[in-house]
Order: structure tokens, then sequence, then C-alpha cells
């Protein structure tokens, strides 16, 4: 039903609801928070480009739906810019009018300020964590005991000690709760030591190994440069599968949401401290083509048994819960990304506040603008990195 990359149509269907969903929640985080203080927003708008639809509601903000629906933005009264940038010709005007200057965004206290713009990576992170209860509730969750089953001759894990029957205990101090942690810590370190902690024969072991950067398959059709141990699960490891009620859901919600958060962390603190590679950096491109291959994949393989006909209801509810996920994932990311103290980001204005706070009065306007040009060229730089991994991603899949 699909080839490598599935239906074109489906892909970018898929892209577009989860980028456009998650962006807009991320706006109207800002927006709920803006209007809970009295800050009048002039624009909300749903895309960018030219207008499809547009409506005004009764605050006076105008609602439009643009043509490139790629996530959206809110403008507030006194914005020059989708990102918040002062307009000064306006700013000045208001205030010597003093017209309407309780609804600028710009004249209002350093904290709430700070409050409106922490609310959209907030509302990404309240979004994940709905998410992921959602899941839990539908599907629930499978636990892999972190049973070592075959070693891979010659690899870094033979090297370092570990046997078949070894139950992982530790990695890095940290515990290892499911098999799948393994992996997921594994992924991203290739060339880097890591202690873990098993249990051999009622004994505690402590083994260090370096993973290997090898190119392996993703489970999606291609294949990307993961850290390789060289350990396979035993057939013997128990598989716990547990649905959530609503209560336990929220919380499961919150675990994983924190799960994710800590693995992004974790890697942006390693990248900063030239410990781990760019390589595993991607950016809309590679979001585009990872959102089409899960839903592509949820649709050609609905989970039907050999011979069995195909069953749209199942595939269909794959396809849901695959983006839904994937809708979590983006959106922890998404939140994280925007406090990074990078100007252009929420993470640059919170910086700016702290200063403020401080000083008892805004950087300069040319400390702002020369702050603003800096995070332009900083996010251009990782886009023209993401861009590079992506393409070369792409390559490997038509090869």
């Amino acid at each position: 039903m699909t080839d490598l990359l599935g239906s074109g149509l489906l892909s970018v269907a898929a892209f577009v609801a989860v980028i456009s969903f998650v962006v807009v929640i991320h706006e109207l985080g800002h927006y709920l928070a803006g209007r809970y203080f009295g800050v009048h927003a002039e624009v909300f708008s749903i895309g960018f480009g030219p207008t499809l639809a547009s409506w005004h509601d009764r605050k006076g903000t105008l609602w439009r739906i643009a043509g490139l629906p790629l996530g959206g933005y809110v403008r507030f009264l006194g914005d020059a810019d989708a990102v918040s940038a002062r307009d000064q010709a306006t700013l000045e005007r208001l205030k010597a009018a003093r017209a309407d200057a309780d609804k600028v965004f710009h004249f209002k206290p350093v904290w709430q300020r700070a409050i409106i713009v922490l609310a959209g990576p907030v509302a990404n992170f309240l979004l994940a964590i709905i998410l992921f209860a959602a899941v839990g509730m539908a599907r629930g969750e499978a636990t892999i005991e972190p049973l070592i089953g075959e070693i891979t001759a010659e690899s870094p894990a033979e090297a370092a000690g570990f046997q078949s029957g070894d139950l992982l205990l530790t990695i890095d101090g940290q515990r290892a709760r499911t098999f799948t942690d393994l992996s997921q810590a594994v992924m991203t370190r290739a060339g880097q030591p890591m202690r873990f902690t098993v249990e051999r024969d009622g004994a505690e072991l402590t083994l260090h190994a370096t993973p290997r950067r090898e190119m392996r398959a993703d489970g999606l059709g291609g294949t990307r440069a993961f850290g390789f141990l060289g350990v396979g699960l035993s057939s013997e490891a128990q598989i716990i599968q547990r649905r959530f009620g609503p209560v336990e859901a929220l919380g499961h919600g919150v675990t994983q949401t924190g799960r994710v958060l800590v693995t992004i962390v974790d890697y942006l603190a390693r990248l900063v401290t030239f410990q781990a590679s760019l390589e595993h950096i991607n950016g809309p491109l590679g979001i585009a083509t990872t959102a089409g291959q899960v839903a592509n994949i949820a649709v050609a393989d609905p989970g039907a048994g050999e011979g069995s006909s195909y069953d749209l209801s199942v595939a269909l509810m794959r396809l849901a819960t695959n983006l839904v996920l994937l809708a979590g994932l983006l959106s922890v990311a998404i939140g994280l990304m925007n406090l990074l103290p990078i100007p252009v980001l929420d993470g640059g204005h919170l910086v700016y506040y702290a200063y403020e706070a401080v000083a008892k009065h805004p950087p300069s306007p040319s400390v702002q603008s020369l702050g603003l040009k800096a995070g332009l060229a900083l996010i251009l730089g990782l886009m023209v990195v993401a861009t590079w991994n992506d393409l070369n991603y792409l390559a490997g899949l038509f090869s």
C-alpha cells in the first residue's frame, strides 16, 4: 500500500497535522496568559502566509487561518513581529497618548511578561503530559525486564565482560527500569565511556564499556548512526503489559514527559561539552520524514495476522496512536528548545527580563538588536546542520 516513504499525501498530512497542532498549542499558552493579565492580542495566526479565512472576536483579536499551515504565532499590542520585538514607534505613541497602555505587553511588569513568555513552553509540557496519558489509557505500557541475552562477538559488550543472563541494574548511576532504557542510553553515546552495574549469580558487578558508532536500522525504513553496545534481550525476560486508569495515566504522562526532558537535556549538555555528535540534530525536513514514516507504517501494517484481511479500523487506531506519541515527543522538544537562552526564543526573552529585574531597566535597544541578530545566526547555523543531517538520511532512504 505504501512505498519507502509511503503515500506522499499521507506523509504531508501527518507532518502538517502534528507540527501545526503542537505549535498552535504553544502560541495558545502565550495568548491565554497574556489575556489573563489584560494584554491585547492583535493577531492570532494559525499558519503563515496569505490569509484563507479570518474573523475578529469580541476582544478585537484577529484570528486568521493562513495558507501555509506550519505552526502559527500570536502578536500582542506593541509587538513589531511574531517574535515579540518591540515596535518602538507604536510604543512611544501609546505611551505619549496613554491610550490602551494597560493592554500593551511591553508595559506590563517584568514578572507578568515573564509568565506570559513562559506560558508557551509550559503549554507544550502540559500537552505532552495529556498526550502520553491518553496513550497510556488506550494502549498501556510494556515493561521489559532488562535481562541480557546474546552478546555479539567482538562487540564493546563482549570486551567489557557482559554475559548472557546478566540483569542490568544501573546505567551511569541511573536505575535501569526496562531494556528500552539501555538502548536509549547507548543511542547517542558512541565513543563515550559508560558504566553499567549488573547482577550476576546474586552478586553486583560494575562493567565499563564504550559503545561504537554503527549505521543501523532505525525501525522506520532507514538507517541512522547509533551507539552500538552489542547486547540482545533475553528470551526469558519478563514482559509486563500494564494499562492505566485516568489518575494513573496522568502520573504516567508526567513520568514520560520527564523522561523525554531528561534525555534531551542530557544530549544538549553533552553536545555543548563536545561529548556528543551533531549528527543527531534534525530539522523540519527530518520531522516531516519521521511523521510520514510513522503514519505510513501504521497504515501499511495494521497488525493483522498473515492471511487476514486488511482492517481499516485497526490501521486508523495505530495511525492515531503513533501520531499522538510523535506529537508528545515533539511538544516536549519544542517546549524545551524555546527555553534555551537564545534571544530570538522564549528563553532569550526570559534572560532579558532577568536582567531587567536586577538592573531595574531593560537592555538597551542596541543590545537587544545585537542579541536578536546573534540568536538568528545561531538558529540559522543549527538549521543548516539539521538540514544537512536530514538530507543525508533521505539520501540513504533512496540509495
